[in-house]
């Protein structure tokens, strides 16, 4: 399936180049919300590497005599 390109721009000057609308500002608000979500699932990643081994239980005294 082929994507349609958007009409031309009528402008006085053919030479002056259309100047670029950007993007919806909800759309860019999703964006950055998924971006967010991406780094906080890198950092819940990563957060166990970083956290002091667990204690190693003590030996149990009354199971030697």
């Amino acid at each position: 399936m082929q994507r349609r390109l958007p009409p031309p721009i009528p402008t006085d000057d053919q030479e002056e180049w259309p100047i670029d609308q950007g993007r919806p500002w909800l759309l860019r608000l999703l964006a950055l919300l998924g971006a967010l979500a991406f780094v906080m699932l890198g950092i819940n990643s990563l957060l166990p590497a970083f956290e002091p081994p667990a204690p190693r239980p003590m030996p149990d005294q009354r199971l030697e005599a």
